[in-house]
This record gives C-alpha cells, sequence and structure tokens, in this order.
C-alpha cells in the first residue's frame, strides 16, 4: 500500500471518527451555541484590550494623538514591474483605501475609536470596563464548553454500555473482559481529548485567528501579507508527525488494555497466584506489557514534541523576521510605532498563538482520536450485529417446553445434533452426560443465551424465537454451579432481577432457602456487603443466595445447571433439600454431574456425542445397562471410597 494511499486513509478516518463525536455534540447544540457566542464575545474583547496597544505607545512617543500614516503606506510591487505598472499599482492601491475609508461605518468607528482613545485615562477606563464583560465571556465559555464535553463523555459511555450489555453470550465469550473495561474506561478517557478540542479549540481558536488577523490588517496589511508566507511552514511539520502520534497511541492503548486484563485475571485469581507462588512472574509479566505501554507512549510523545518543536521554532523566527521588517517599516514612516506594536501584539498574542495552539491540537486530537476508533469499534460492531428480537408477550407456560430436531455448533464443531425431547409443564427432567457433550448447550439454548443453528426450541406449540426476549426471561430462573454474587448487600443480591420486592418478600425468600438464620446472625444483618464475587461467603452460603434469588423470583420454568457440584457432600444434602422445595410446582430442567441428586426426576435424559442415547426414569436406565448404568454405579463406587 503506498504512502500517498494510507494517508488518505488515516485522513478519512479522522474525520469519520470526528463527525461521529459531532454526532454526539447535537444532543447539546445548545449549550454549544451558548460556548461559542461566550467565546466570541471573549474574543472581540481581548481584541478590543489588543488594539489599545497603538494609543498607547503613540502617546508615549508623542504625548499626543497622533494621526495615522497609513496613508502615506504603498506597496512598491513586485521588482519586476515597469515604473508605469508600479504607479498603475499604487494609484489602485490608494483609490481601495480611499473606498474603505468613505464607507460610513468605518468613519464612524474611526471616530468613536479617536474620542476613546484621545488620553491616557480615557484609555485606562475603557480597558477597566472591558474587564468585567471579558471575565463573564471568559466564565460563559469555559462553563458551556465544559459542559459539552464532559456531556458528550458520559453520553459515549452510557452508549457503549448499552450497546454492549444487550450482545449475545458469544460475544463475551470472544473478548477478553480487560479490553472491554479498557476501551469503557481509558480509551474514552483519551477520547475526552479529542472532545476537548472539537467543542473547544476548534471552536475558540479559528475566532482568534479571524480577529488577530482581521487587527493586523487593521495596523499594517502591507506586513500581514508578509507574514501569511510562514503560514504553510508551521503547519507542514504537524501533518507529518500527526500520522505517527495516532499510530503509536492506539498501539499503547491496546498495550493499555492488556494490562487492564492480566490486572482483572489476578486480583479474581489471586488464591492461586498465591497458592502456587506465583507473584514474581506475574509481576514480570505485568513489568513486560507495562514496558512496552512505555515504549509506545514514548514515540508518541516524541512526535509529538518534534512536531510542536518545529511549530515553536517557526513561530520565533516569524516573529523575529516581523519585528525585523517592522523597524525598518517604522524608520522609513510608514507606520507608527503604536501600529507597528499593535501589530506585533495582535500577530503574536493572536494570530501566531492561535495557529500554534491550532497545530499542537492536531497533534493532540490524533493521539486522542486513538482512543475513540476503538470505542466506535465497539459501537460499530454492535450495531452491525443488532439481535432481532420477538414481538409477542409469553405470558404462561400451559403444556410443555419442546426442542423440535435442534442443532448447534460453533467454531466448525457440532456441539447438538438434530435432537428431541419434551418436558411436560410441572415436570422435573434431568441430564446427564460426560463433560463437553452438550448438556450446558441445551440449557442455553433455552434461555437464548445461543440460537439453535437448525431446528426450534418451542413453548406451546411456539418458537421461542417470536417471544420478546424479556419476557421469556422473565418466565425463567437460573442457578448455575459458579454462584455470583455482587459486591453489595445481601438483600441487593437476593431481589436482583426484582429490584422492586419488598423487604418482607426477601426475608420469605431466605427462609424458603434456609439462609435468614444466618443472615440475622450477621452484625448488618440483611445490609452485609458480601465482598467480591461473595468471597465474605462459603460456597453453601453463596449458593443458599443464589437460591433466594430464584425462589423471590417465583418463575413457571426453573434451570439448574450442576447447582451442588461444587460443593462437598454435607453442604450438597443441605443445598439439594432447599432445591427440592424450590421445584415444586415449576417445570425444571436440571444438568447434574452427580447422578445422585436426579434419582427423583420424572425423566432422565443421557447426552453423548451431541445426541440423545438414553431416555427414561432412574430405575429404567440403571436396570437397561448403558451410558446411564455404567456412570451411575462408577460414581457409588466412587463416593464408598471416599467415605
Amino acid at each position: 500500500m503506498s504512502n500517498s494511499f494510507k494517508s488518505k486513509a488515516l485522513r478519512i478516518e479522522l474525520f469519520k471518527d470526528c463527525a461521529k463525536i459531532y454526532k454526539f455534540g447535537l444532543r447539546h447544540w445548545k449549550m454549544v451555541c451558548l460556548a461559542a457566542v461566550c467565546m466570541a464575545i471573549y474574543t472581540s474583547l481581548t481584541g478590543i484590550q489588543l488594539a489599545l496597544v497603538k494609543p498607547v505607545i503613540d502617546k508615549l512617543i508623542t504625548e499626543k494623538s497622533v494621526t495615522s500614516t497609513n496613508d502615506s503606506m504603498v506597496l512598491d510591487g513586485p521588482p519586476e514591474m515597469s515604473a508605469e505598472q508600479k504607479q498603475s499599482y499604487n494609484t489602485w492601491i490608494e483609490k481601495t483605501k480611499s473606498s474603505i475609508e468613505e464607507i460610513d461605518l468605518v468613519k464612524r468607528a474611526r471616530s468613536y475609536i479617536d474620542r476613546t482613545t484621545d488620553s491616557f485615562t480615557s484609555i485606562g477606563i475603557l480597558a477597566a470596563l472591558l474587564a468585567p464583560f471579558i471575565f463573564l465571556s471568559f466564565y460563559g465559555q469555559r462553563y458551556f464548553s465544559n459542559y459539552v464535553i464532559w456531556g458528550i463523555t458520559r453520553d459515549i459511555r452510557n452508549s457503549v454500555c448499552e450497546h454492549l450489555l444487550p450482545q449475545p453470550l458469544s460475544f463475551f465469550e470472544s473478548k477478553k473482559s480487560g479490553d472491554l473495561i479498557s476501551r469503557i474506561t481509558n480509551d474514552i478517557t483519551t477520547t475526552q481529548g479529542a472532545i476537548n478540542i472539537l467543542f473547544s479549540h476548534v471552536l475558540l481558536q479559528p475566532m482568534k485567528l479571524s480577529f488577530g488577523l482581521g487587527l493586523s490588517f487593521y495596523f499594517s496589511w502591507k506586513l500581514t501579507l508578509i507574514s501569511f508566507s510562514l503560514f504553510p511552514l508551521i503547519t507542514l511539520p504537524v501533518l507529518f508527525f500527526g500520522k505517527k502520534v495516532k499510530r503509536h497511541g492506539k498501539s499503547s492503548l491496546k498495550f493499555l488494555a492488556d494490562l487492564t486484563d492480566i490486572l482483572r485475571e489476578m486480583f479474581s485469581g489471586i488464591r492461586i497466584v498465591k497458592a502456587y507462588n506465583m507473584e514474581k512472574q506475574e509481576i514480570e509479566e505485568i513489568h513486560c506489557i507495562n514496558q512496552r505501554f512505555f515504549k509506545k507512549r514514548i514515540k508518541a510523545s516524541m512526535a509529538r514534541a518534534t512536531s510542536n518543536g518545529m511549530t515553536e521554532f517557526i513561530y520565533s523566527l516569524g516573529l523575529a523576521l516581523v519585528v525585523i521588517l517592522g523597524g525598518y517599516v517604522v524608520s522609513t514612516g510608514k507606520v507608527t510605532a503604536g501600529e507597528l506594536g499593535g501589530f506585533i501584539t495582535a500577530m503574536g498574542f493572536m494570530v501566531f498563538r492561535s495557529i500554534k495552539q491550532l497545530t499542537k491540537s492536531y497533534n493532540s486530537l490524533q493521539d486522542s482520536l486513538s482512543g475513540s476508533s476503538r470505542v466506535f469499534e465497539i459501537l460499530d460492531h454492535v450495531v452491525a450485529n443488532k439481535r432481532i428480537d420477538g414481538t409477542e408477550e409469553l405470558k404462561s407456560l400451559d403444556n410443555y417446553i419442546r426442542f423440535n430436531k435442534v442443532s448447534f455448533g460453533y467454531s466448525n464443531k457440532e456441539v447438538l445434533k438434530e435432537i428431541n425431547f419434551e418436558i411436560k409443564k410441572g415436570s422435573v427432567v434431568g441430564i446427564v452426560g460426560h463433560s463437553g457433550s452438550g448438556k450446558s448447550t441445551i440449557l442455553n439454548l433455552i434461555l437464548r443465551f445461543y440460537l439453535p443453528t437448525k431446528g426450534t426450541v418451542e413453548i406451546d406449540d411456539k418458537d421461542i424465537m417470536s417471544f420478546k426476549l424479556k419476557s421469556l426471561r422473565d418466565h425463567i430462573a437460573l442457578v448455575t454451579q459458579q454462584t455470583f454474587l455482587f459486591n453489595r448487600s445481601i438483600e441487593d443480591n437476593i431481589r436482583y432481577g426484582c429490584t422492586d420486592s419488598s423487604d418482607c418478600k426477601v426475608e420469605e425468600a431466605a427462609k424458603a432457602a434456609d439462609i435468614h438464620d444466618f443472615i440475622i446472625s450477621l452484625p448488618d444483618g440483611y445490609k452485609t456487603i458480601v465482598g467480591e464475587m461473595g468471597g465474605k461467603l462459603s460456597g453453601g452460603q453463596r449458593q443458599r443466595i443464589a437460591i433466594a434469588r430464584a425462589f423471590i423470583k417465583n418463575t413457571p420454568i426453573l434451570v439448574l445447571d450442576e447447582a451442588t457440584s461444587s460443593l462437598d457432600s454435607k453442604s450438597e444434602q443441605a443445598v439439594q433439600k432447599t432445591l427440592n422445595s424450590l421445584m415444586k410446582g415449576k417445570t425444571t430442567l436440571v444438568v447434574a454431574h452427580r447422578l445422585s441428586t436426579i434419582k427423583n426426576c420424572d425423566k432422565i435424559m443421557v447426552i453423548k456425542d451431541g445426541m440423545i442415547t438414553e431416555e427414561g426414569t432412574h430405575e429404567e436406565l440403571y436396570h437397561a445397562d448403558g451410558e446411564y448404568s455404567m456412570l451411575y454405579k462408577i460414581q457409588k463406587e466412587i463416593d464408598i471410597t471416599t467415605k
């Protein structure tokens, strides 16, 4: 790929990212307009203050009002002009100046300026009168622009979260959680730099530049035209180094995402880290990624420093050139000292400074957009893969849940192969099989975590795809092997999903799950914070809180995914008793590793290689001497040996 093509692609990407950020700004258009008005007022008043330099210098030199000598300023024209051409050129200049000065508005402005600057006192009073308005306009533009900047940052972060959470489970399984966290935190924080530039500097600096150029032309249009030759030189290093800044910035954010992911894993698995004495190796890995992040940031900083340094160099040379040329024209009497002072002030404090700030902002924009590119990758991906939801409300389960020739696969691997079965309302069905046989996949299809590649999952003759997803999941309670509790209070974890449940309902659910007595024995009772992943509680206590969560939801369909396999025998028996209470009157699907927990199921299905190989009650399957019988006998021998 040629460099010119790459450069064009980068410019297109930059404009697209800027357009997306501006689109978020449309929500705050009123504040943007107010900020722009305040910026215009602030710039105008600041320019008027700078314009007072001219009469002050003139009065210091002459001690009286000095009439502008702009009338005597003529251009000699290019040296290749003949004497006749130069005369014609100067005549045209004089006529143009005379025409401008004859404009009524210009006459009134000149007359007003002369009256208000006829003494040091009047100049000082004018400067003092401007001061409070400058303060108010400056405060206003900062307040409104920051309101917009932080508002857009909030909206982008909210939008990313709103787009991420509805994603199918397969999306999260294919992504690193640390990378997703980094995009919501680090990358959006980086993007805020771009928002600041686009809704602050991009509005303010062009205003300052325009007003500064107007003042410069007012003081000495000849010197202003000469200064124009320096503008391209200031922008060249910016365009050259800006691409490097963005490239290195984007790479550094990837390393930062890796660092976030490693830290998340390390803290989540801190017991394993310590148990296997891996602290040193984990620290070394963090050092390694941190060093790569450091190198990329240094390269980006070097590119920015080189670009900004070149801008400062050209700015200093330009200022020196203006002073030299200005001194020359003053010595020839073509401009007054006041006009030269006003010109240098306007050019230095408004024009060159604005150009310098814009060039620096361009580099900062490139760096900041490296974060926005990663953020918008998420938003664009989500929009392109938006899940189609059903339209009907699931009101009740009247007859059965049915799998009709259902197949499912991923990554070119078929997990389920045209399976057919039916779960009658109010019955309890157990599913057993070796690891990887497809047991949990069946549960995931009922909850629509995954979608079948072939066939349909039905409730009362209707494909569950026809139901609204929220409506479907409102009818299903899930208890899993890996009990997840949020780092919140016990009562918040119990009422999770039913946030409007009363304290009385929470207590009833806890009593039904046989965890109430333990909770009230704690110093803070139901207000007790359980810690990250419920780390302050035992496995059995966590499982009972999860069961209480299912009790309070009180759904007609119950899904148990190896809900007791992580517990010891004593805890398992106690929790199983609680589960039996939970299953009463519910249509229940149980995936079990320990076959003793499903002996009393109405029906048991054996899954092998993605197919149902056996089906029946415990007694029927046990005496059939098939796969189930073999698994049950092996587990029974293991249980006897371990006692």
